[in-house]
Protein backbone atom coordinates (compact mmCIF):
# COMPACT_ATOMS: atom_id res chain seq x y z
CA UNK A 1 0.00 0.00 0.00
CA UNK A 2 1.45 3.26 -1.24
CA UNK A 3 1.83 5.95 1.75
CA UNK A 4 1.53 9.71 2.11
CA UNK A 5 3.69 12.50 3.12
CA UNK A 6 1.91 15.46 4.76
CA UNK A 7 3.51 18.58 6.72
CA UNK A 8 0.90 18.57 9.73
CA UNK A 9 -0.03 20.36 12.92
CA UNK A 10 -1.48 18.73 15.94
CA UNK A 11 -5.16 19.70 16.87
CA UNK A 12 -6.70 16.85 19.16
CA UNK A 13 -4.96 13.63 20.19
CA UNK A 14 -6.92 11.13 22.37
CA UNK A 15 -6.21 8.02 23.84
CA UNK A 16 -7.95 4.62 22.88
CA UNK A 17 -5.51 2.00 23.97
CA UNK A 18 -3.22 1.57 26.96
CA UNK A 19 -0.25 2.37 24.15
CA UNK A 20 -2.53 3.95 21.13
CA UNK A 21 -3.49 7.35 20.38
CA UNK A 22 -5.99 8.65 17.58
CA UNK A 23 -4.73 12.32 16.42
CA UNK A 24 -6.57 14.71 14.71
CA UNK A 25 -4.21 16.91 12.47
CA UNK A 26 -4.30 19.80 10.06
CA UNK A 27 -2.20 19.52 7.39
CA UNK A 28 -1.08 21.69 3.98
CA UNK A 29 -1.45 18.72 1.43
CA UNK A 30 -5.15 17.42 2.41
CA UNK A 31 -6.38 19.60 4.73
CA UNK A 32 -8.18 17.87 8.49
CA UNK A 33 -6.75 14.41 8.80
CA UNK A 34 -7.33 11.66 11.77
CA UNK A 35 -4.61 9.11 11.89
CA UNK A 36 -4.18 5.79 14.52
CA UNK A 37 -0.77 6.29 15.89
CA UNK A 38 0.08 2.50 17.33
CA UNK A 39 2.24 2.42 20.18
CA UNK A 40 2.50 6.58 20.93
CA UNK A 41 1.69 6.15 24.68
CA UNK A 42 4.74 3.64 25.09
CA UNK A 43 7.41 5.75 26.64
CA UNK A 44 10.11 3.71 24.13
CA UNK A 45 7.48 4.07 21.24
CA UNK A 46 8.36 4.92 17.71
CA UNK A 47 6.39 8.70 18.05
CA UNK A 48 7.73 9.07 21.49
CA UNK A 49 8.42 13.10 22.01
CA UNK A 50 7.02 13.95 18.37
CA UNK A 51 3.06 14.13 19.20
CA UNK A 52 1.18 16.63 21.34
CA UNK A 53 -0.97 19.40 21.07
CA UNK A 54 0.56 22.28 18.34
CA UNK A 55 3.77 20.13 17.47
CA UNK A 56 4.15 20.87 13.76
CA UNK A 57 5.57 17.36 11.84
CA UNK A 58 6.27 15.60 8.95
CA UNK A 59 4.22 12.71 8.72
CA UNK A 60 3.55 9.69 6.76
CA UNK A 61 0.62 7.80 6.62
CA UNK A 62 -1.24 4.59 4.85
CA UNK A 63 -4.61 5.77 3.93
CA UNK A 64 -7.48 3.44 5.24
CA UNK A 65 -10.23 2.15 2.16
CA UNK A 66 -12.76 1.73 4.94
CA UNK A 67 -13.09 4.95 7.08
CA UNK A 68 -11.54 8.40 7.75
CA UNK A 69 -9.11 6.66 10.33
CA UNK A 70 -5.45 5.95 8.63
CA UNK A 71 -2.78 4.56 10.00
CA UNK A 72 0.30 6.90 11.14
CA UNK A 73 3.46 5.26 9.84
CA UNK A 74 6.20 7.75 10.59
CA UNK A 75 6.38 11.04 12.02
CA UNK A 76 9.52 13.70 12.24
CA UNK A 77 9.06 16.81 14.18
CA UNK A 78 9.58 20.21 12.98
CA UNK A 79 8.30 22.70 15.46
CA UNK A 80 7.09 21.66 18.52
CA UNK A 81 5.85 25.11 19.88
CA UNK A 82 7.63 25.26 23.32
CA UNK A 83 7.00 28.55 23.95
CA UNK A 84 3.44 28.29 23.74
CA UNK A 85 4.07 26.37 27.06
CA UNK A 86 5.61 28.78 28.62
CA UNK A 87 2.06 30.67 29.87
CA UNK A 88 -1.43 30.13 30.34
CA UNK A 89 -1.98 33.06 28.05
CA UNK A 90 -0.39 31.54 25.14
CA UNK A 91 -1.18 28.17 25.46
CA UNK A 92 -5.17 29.36 25.93
CA UNK A 93 -4.65 30.99 22.64
CA UNK A 94 -3.29 28.54 20.73
CA UNK A 95 -6.17 25.87 22.21
CA UNK A 96 -8.16 28.66 20.58
CA UNK A 97 -7.36 28.98 17.06
CA UNK A 98 -6.63 25.42 17.26
CA UNK A 99 -10.49 24.75 18.26
CA UNK A 100 -11.60 27.69 15.39
CA UNK A 101 -9.68 25.25 12.52
CA UNK A 102 -11.36 22.22 14.01
CA UNK A 103 -14.53 23.67 14.11
CA UNK A 104 -14.49 25.53 10.68
CA UNK A 105 -13.22 22.56 8.70
CA UNK A 106 -14.14 19.14 6.87
CA UNK A 107 -12.68 16.13 6.84
CA UNK A 108 -9.73 16.00 4.00
CA UNK A 109 -10.58 19.22 2.39
CA UNK A 110 -7.20 21.06 1.65
CA UNK A 111 -7.04 24.64 2.23
CA UNK A 112 -3.11 25.75 2.00
CA UNK A 113 -3.79 29.13 2.96
CA UNK A 114 -5.57 27.96 6.33
CA UNK A 115 -2.74 25.75 6.94
CA UNK A 116 0.11 28.66 6.56
CA UNK A 117 -2.15 31.18 8.67
CA UNK A 118 -2.51 28.77 11.65
CA UNK A 119 1.20 28.39 11.62
CA UNK A 120 2.22 31.50 11.23
CA UNK A 121 0.11 32.35 13.79
CA UNK A 122 1.21 29.09 16.06
CA UNK A 123 4.87 30.75 15.65
CA UNK A 124 3.31 34.37 16.83
CA UNK A 125 1.48 33.35 20.17
CA UNK A 126 4.00 32.59 22.45
CA UNK A 127 5.42 35.81 22.33
CA UNK A 128 2.87 38.14 24.34
CA UNK A 129 3.27 41.43 22.98
CA UNK A 130 0.80 42.36 20.20
CA UNK A 131 -1.07 38.73 21.13
CA UNK A 132 -4.60 40.19 20.95
CA UNK A 133 -4.13 41.27 17.75
CA UNK A 134 -2.72 38.59 16.78
CA UNK A 135 -5.61 36.68 17.27
CA UNK A 136 -8.18 38.85 15.83
CA UNK A 137 -6.37 38.90 12.67
CA UNK A 138 -6.01 35.05 12.79
CA UNK A 139 -10.01 35.01 12.78
CA UNK A 140 -10.12 37.60 10.63
CA UNK A 141 -7.84 35.31 8.11
CA UNK A 142 -10.01 32.26 9.01
CA UNK A 143 -12.83 33.82 8.12
CA UNK A 144 -11.52 34.73 4.70
CA UNK A 145 -10.16 31.18 4.09
CA UNK A 146 -13.57 29.23 4.76
CA UNK A 147 -15.01 31.42 2.54
CA UNK A 148 -16.90 33.46 4.73
CA UNK A 149 -15.18 37.02 4.12
CA UNK A 150 -17.77 39.62 5.71
CA UNK A 151 -18.92 43.09 3.78
CA UNK A 152 -17.83 45.64 5.74
CA UNK A 153 -21.04 47.55 5.64
CA UNK A 154 -22.16 49.83 7.20
CA UNK A 155 -18.89 51.43 7.70
CA UNK A 156 -18.42 52.42 11.30
CA UNK A 157 -14.93 52.94 13.21
CA UNK A 158 -14.76 49.42 14.33
CA UNK A 159 -15.29 47.62 10.82
CA UNK A 160 -12.54 50.02 9.43
CA UNK A 161 -10.31 48.61 12.52
CA UNK A 162 -11.19 45.56 11.36
CA UNK A 163 -10.66 46.02 7.72
CA UNK A 164 -7.47 47.36 8.24
CA UNK A 165 -6.67 44.38 10.13
CA UNK A 166 -7.80 42.00 7.39
CA UNK A 167 -5.83 43.62 4.83
CA UNK A 168 -2.45 43.42 6.61
CA UNK A 169 -0.06 40.45 7.89
CA UNK A 170 0.84 38.96 10.47
CA UNK A 171 3.46 41.17 11.88
CA UNK A 172 1.72 44.46 10.89
CA UNK A 173 -1.21 43.45 13.16
CA UNK A 174 1.07 42.57 15.87
CA UNK A 175 2.30 45.92 15.67
CA UNK A 176 -1.76 47.47 15.96
CA UNK A 177 -1.85 49.06 19.23
CA UNK A 178 -5.81 48.41 20.54
CA UNK A 179 -7.60 50.35 23.15
CA UNK A 180 -9.92 48.33 24.91
CA UNK A 181 -13.18 49.67 23.67
CA UNK A 182 -11.87 49.05 20.39
CA UNK A 183 -10.54 45.36 21.69
CA UNK A 184 -14.59 44.88 23.23
CA UNK A 185 -15.82 46.52 19.70
CA UNK A 186 -14.23 43.94 17.33
CA UNK A 187 -14.50 41.03 19.57
CA UNK A 188 -18.22 41.71 19.57
CA UNK A 189 -18.46 41.90 15.47
CA UNK A 190 -15.83 39.16 14.57
CA UNK A 191 -17.39 36.56 17.25
CA UNK A 192 -21.04 36.89 15.96
CA UNK A 193 -19.68 36.47 12.61
CA UNK A 194 -17.90 33.38 13.13
CA UNK A 195 -20.75 31.49 15.81
CA UNK A 196 -23.42 32.52 13.04
CA UNK A 197 -20.92 30.46 10.62
CA UNK A 198 -20.07 27.69 13.13
CA UNK A 199 -22.96 27.73 14.62
CA UNK A 200 -21.94 27.80 17.77
CA UNK A 201 -18.94 29.54 20.19
CA UNK A 202 -15.98 27.62 20.84
CA UNK A 203 -15.36 26.36 24.45
CA UNK A 204 -12.12 28.11 24.59
CA UNK A 205 -13.14 31.25 24.29
CA UNK A 206 -14.12 31.69 28.22
CA UNK A 207 -11.08 31.09 29.18
CA UNK A 208 -9.61 33.35 26.34
CA UNK A 209 -10.90 36.37 27.49
CA UNK A 210 -10.02 35.47 31.21
CA UNK A 211 -6.21 35.00 30.10
CA UNK A 212 -5.15 36.84 27.49
CA UNK A 213 -4.36 39.99 27.62
CA UNK A 214 -2.99 42.48 24.69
Amino acid sequence: MDTERVEAIVLRKQSVTESSLIVTWFTREVGKLKTLAKGARRPKGPFQGKIDLFYRDEIVFLRSRRSDLHLLHDCFLEDPHKELRDSVGALTAASYVGELVDLATEWEDPNPKLFDVLAATLDALGIQRGRTAAIIWFELQLLAAAGWAPQWEPRTAVTRVLESLSATGLEGARRVRLSESQIADARGVVWQLLDSQLGRAPRSRTLLTKTVLQ
